[in-house]
């Protein structure tokens, strides 16, 4: 068969950059960055243009498989569907609904269809235990969202082509994207700031690769909530506030101005270690570039991503950060901060705050996830309502999730029903009773996932749609048909809507049959979703914007002072009550404790450009290294007595692990830095990722109330007091 080029678009990351994939034979034989697609512009990093190596790896699942004893069997759909809904509606009837949940990893959230049908089954079950990587790593933004503007996925995003500043918190986006917007790109983006007569400045412990777009500033892991009181403080007390538009279009200004007239650049210095008159700087800057007076579109933004989300204080620090860009009048301001506008209004669809509180413990269950740090605790209890029965889609939560000395391991083994759906039996997957094979996103019809098509969070507004470019082996399904397939074995209504679901599940059962040639497929919905939104339909997209299709751009001004603002007096609350108590109830203690332990050493987590997660961790072409290591700072290296290379363990109230250690003037002293998402020496169904185990640094963390924060349920990932001692002799 002759190569034939088709056109796609990445699905690993937010910034889903456009691709040109050769096939020959259903198998890719080169990926390369789309030129012509109307934002990337032929840039891609490598986790996508070497995606061939996980699309044909010969560890992936073809078949669904189930566990008998220590060995796999190969079994049909039928039985496998059969079984797995006998066994949750055996533990439904026997514990109540609330013993079946769902865990979702950030590849899931990347597919439009699953999560519809997904939520619609655990719906119409009555549960609500679903759990997700979002607790990990992103949950405080949306219950901060929610509380200011009235709904959790009302994002706003930063105005990166037109604005005079912006500093970014917490994110390393040359590595690993950003954080809930689209922006391909990203290094030669922000770059552009400087070179236009801006100022772009990273605020991290580590120095990270993007810092060369601009400038760097080291700041003590997890103190970012003194820093951004600070300078919220000083911005306010230097008169730099919009009062006309915060009067008209905002409530709350007095309180939040009286919650941190304790912040002084001083004050702060104390537990950051960011110098007072570099602050007092930081303020002048942002304020000169936020001027209204200043030619050209002007503007500042402040930006904040995974480093600081971790943290203890990550809900309070993304109101300060977000109030600084509200009362300086860059919010809903070209150069500032925008929010978009997608094929539907998200914010409206999901409701005024996405908040629920349905658990015993008082945690908030926000858009629908619940605190992946108490899910140790759900499955072990010997309680009502304990969690018997679950399905992991598209996660390692084993890795990804805080689990010390491997709690998670243990509950995990300990339930009566586990599924796996995944492209591979990951080390969930080996502790599961049946492990189902899923499409890759190479398979199937897709457009850019829910935060860009549905909320509209891109730097620059567009629309691409692409049809599969493989065509799936024929055992392997679609997560939204195991859904539906799991409804219609379990009886019940999927939507509330007899007929609609009625018709999914007749549709369930022919789609893979040799009448389905002769039904529409999956495209048929995404089709409609554009038409509905008035936009040119699939056939349309295929034969005029194959590389996508620009957008208006976002000129701001369209949504203060608009129904849009989604609180019940449709002004943005600047000062949340829930939030600002949990900011004055823990900012002193969590000062003092900082203080008292500035000479300790901080573990922080780290990206690297050719890993996402755990999912490329069994990729040969991506991971060469034996292990992942420790990054210590050349001080901390000589008071430890340690050389690169050699061992050291480290050591939290949590949990002890022992990694090879680089030595690197890119940390900040007293802080270590441990890629995240290693630890696969257990993973016998990734040959290769068990070749080159490394060490996973979330056996540090802690789960439990204790070590969840309270507002979003978002684990203490970021910021943990450690101890490192050398192990003589081994490196």
């Amino acid at each position: 068969m002759s190569i034939e080029t088709k056109i796609t678009f990445c699905r690993i990351c937010e910034a889903t950059c456009g691709l040109e994939v050769d096939v020959e034979d259903n198998r890719v034989v080169e990926i390369r960055p789309d030129e012509k697609h109307v934002v990337s512009k032929g840039y891609a990093c490598v986790k996508g243009t070497r995606w061939g190596a996980t699309q044909h790896s010969p560890d992936r699942l073809l078949h669904p498989m189930k566990r008998v004893g220590a060995q796999w069997e190969k079994i049909s759909w039928d039985r496998a569907i059969r079984e797995i809904a006998a066994k949750i509606k055996s533990q439904i009837d026997e514990h109540g609904p609330s013993t079946f949940s769902h865990f979702v990893g950030s590849a899931g959230g990347a597919i439009l269809m699953s999560p519809m049908f997904r939520v619609a089954l655990y719906e119409a079950l009555g549960t609500r235990r679903m759990y997700g990587t979002g607790t990990c790593d992103t949950m405080n933004k949306f219950r901060v969202n929610g509380e200011m503007y009235g709904a959790a996925m009302r994002l706003m995003y930063p105005d990166v082509d037109n604005t005079s500043f912006m500093m970014v918190f917490g994110g390393n986006p040359a590595v690993s994207g950003n954080t809930l917007y689209h922006l391909p790109r990203p290094q030669e983006r922000m770059a552009a700031i400087t070179k236009r007569g801006g100022r772009v400045i990273f605020v991290n412990p580590r120095r990270i690769e993007t810092a060369s777009a601009g400038e760097h500033l080291f700041i003590r892991p997890d103190t970012d909530v003194f820093f951004l009181a600070a300078f919220l403080n000083e911005t306010i007390r230097n008169g730099h506030v919009d009062r006309d538009r915060v009067d008209r279009t905002m409530v709350g200004f007095d309180t939040l101005a009286k919650s941190v007239e304790a912040w002084t650049p001083e004050r702060q210095a104390e537990a950051t270690g960011v110098p007072a008159e570099t602050l007092r700087d930081l303020v002048r800057a942002h304020s000169k570039a936020s001027a209204r007076s200043q030619p050209g579109p002007g503007g500042a933004a402040l930006y904040m991503a995974t480093g600081v989300n971790q943290g203890r204080s990550g809900s309070t620090c993304f109101w300060l950060l977000e109030a600084i860009n509200a009362i300086s009048g860059n919010l809903d301001r070209r150069g500032g901060t925008l929010l978009g506008s997608g094929l539907i209004d998200m914010g409206e669809a999901m409701g005024e705050l996405g908040l629920t509180y349905d658990r015993e413990d008082g945690l908030p269950t926000v858009s629908g996830i619940q605190p992946s740090g108490m899910l140790a605790d759900d499955i072990l209890r010997n309680a009502p309502g304990r969690v018997t029965a679950m399905i992991v889609e598209a996660s390692n939560p084993l890795l990804a999730c805080s689990n010390p000395n491997g709690r998670l391991d243990e509950a995990f083994e300990s339930l009566e029903l586990l599924v796996s759906i995944d492209l591979f039996r990951n080390e969930v997957g080996s502790l599961a009773h049946y492990v189902l094979p899923a499409q890759t996103w190479m398979e199937r019809p897709e457009m850019p996932y829910a935060l860009q098509s549905f909320a509209g969070a891109c730097a620059t507004p567009y629309l691409i749609y692409a049809d599969p470019v493989l065509e799936a082996p024929p055992d392997v399904r679609p997560e939204w048909w195991i859904y539906v397939r799991l409804a219609d074995e379990l009886g019940v209504t999927l939507f509330g809507k007899k007929v609609l679901s009625a018709a999914a599940k007749i549709y369930a059962r022919l789609c893979f049959t040799k009448l389905g040639r002769f039904l529409p497929g999956p495209e048929r919905l995404l089709d409609g979703m554009l038409k509905r939104a008035n936009m040119p339909g699939i056939k349309e997209m295929n034969e005029k914007h194959r590389h996508g299709l620009l957008l208006p751009p976002n000129e701001g001004e369209n949504f203060l002072g608009t129904n849009r603002v989604l609180t019940r007096n449709k002004k943005v609350d600047v000062a949340p009550a829930p939030i600002v108590v949990a900011f004055e109830e823990s900012v002193e203690r969590l000062y003092r404790e900082e203080v008292e332990n500035r000479d300790r050493l901080k573990l922080i987590g780290m990206r690297q450009i050719k890993r996402m997660n755990t999912a490329s961790s069994n990729s040969e072409v991506l991971v060469s290294e034996k292990t992942n290591f420790a990054y210590l700072n050349p001080e901390d290296a000589e008071r430890i007595g340690v050389a690169n290379g050699e061992t050291v363990n480290v050591r939290s109230e949590h949990g002890q692990i022992r990694i090879p250690v680089r030595i690197s003037d890119a940390m900040m002293p007293r802080t270590i830095a441990i890629p995240q998402c290693w630890g696969h020496a257990k993973a016998d169904g990734l040959s290769h990722a068990s070749t080159h185990p490394g060490v996973n640094s979330n056996l540090l963390a802690g789960d439990g109330l204790a070590n969840i924060e309270s507002l979003s349920g978002m684990s203490h990932l970021s910021g943990i007091l450690i101890d490192v001692d050398p192990v003589r002799g081994e490196a």
